[in-house]
């Protein structure tokens, strides 16, 4: 406490001191022994150029593919950095991930300058942070909050922070996944039903409800690409108009549709 420490004597002073330097070193050395741990996962850039991997750790790092050589290692002391909720652009030049900061106390979404290896901006205070997307430039972020309704977009190099109120049932959870379009103009959001979102006009503008439940999902272009339980077809979920989606297979139409911070510069 502050009182303590102007009251104690010049010995005692030393022997905090000490003690601080010691649980330093240690926690430093241990932070150093992580970079032996074994991988936990890893995320490859769309245009297959850039790796990057995790190591239950408070460290990332970050590999050329065409070299194959190692090119920064993107640390965080206060934080344990992992890829389960992160997105990488399509170039692999930018990273945004959540993560939690032990010393602060206060959970982030960083955008990461995979380039130079240092972050970009920082948002703070945003918890519960399920599922990310990012667009090729890393101008826009969007991401859910476990359940809750509502899809938040950032725009870091503009400082503004938005919230987008969802469809009644909407919850998302961490197996929610989100598929940016249109340069980051609109989303799609897998979480149970399929639905597309305006992100500029902060609006839902289609939701997606079929009878067999979605086993796996892909970007297509425009779209996706569907597969469902019970079915041996293949579906193509595409924009058809500025403001409708519709999902499509080689017999015809499948289903029917209904309309429906703080930011950090380092």
């Amino acid at each position: 406490m502050p009182w303590d420490f102007r009251t104690e004597s010049r010995s005692s002073r030393g022997r905090r001191l000490e003690r601080e330097a010691r649980r330093e070193r240690e926690e430093q050395s241990r932070i150093d022994r992580e970079k032996y741990n074994a991988i936990d996962q890893y995320l490859l850039s769309g245009d297959k150029q850039v790796v990057l991997c995790s190591y239950f750790g408070h460290h990332l790092n970050v590999f050329a593919m065409a070299s194959q050589q190692h090119v920064h290692t993107l640390e965080d002391r206060a934080s344990q950095l992992s890829l389960r909720t992160a997105a990488l652009t399509q170039s692999g030049g930018y990273l945004v991930l959540s993560h939690y900061s032990q010393t602060q106390r206060v959970p982030y979404v960083t955008l990461w300058d995979l380039r130079k290896g240092t972050v970009r901006k920082r948002l703070r205070n945003e918890p519960g942070v399920c599922c990310l997307a990012v667009t090729d430039n890393a101008s826009r972020v969007a991401f859910g909050v476990a359940d809750s309704n509502k899809l938040k977009v950032w725009d870091p190099f503009k400082r503004k922070h938005k919230s987008i109120s969802g469809y009644g049932d909407l919850k998302f959870s961490v197996s929610s996944r989100l598929h940016m379009t249109e340069g980051g103009a609109k989303v799609f959001l897998l979480s149970d039903k399929i639905s597309l979102w305006d992100l500029d006009r902060g609006s839902v503008l289609s939701v997606f409800s079929p009878d067999a439940r979605i086993q796996c999902v892909s970007p297509l272009g425009g779209g996706l690409l569907l597969g469902l339980s019970q079915s041996p077809s293949l579906i193509s979920l595409r924009l058809t108009s500025p403001s409708v989606a519709t999902a499509t297979r080689d017999e015809g139409d499948l289903f029917g549709e209904s309309s429906s911070s703080e930011d950090e510069d380092n």
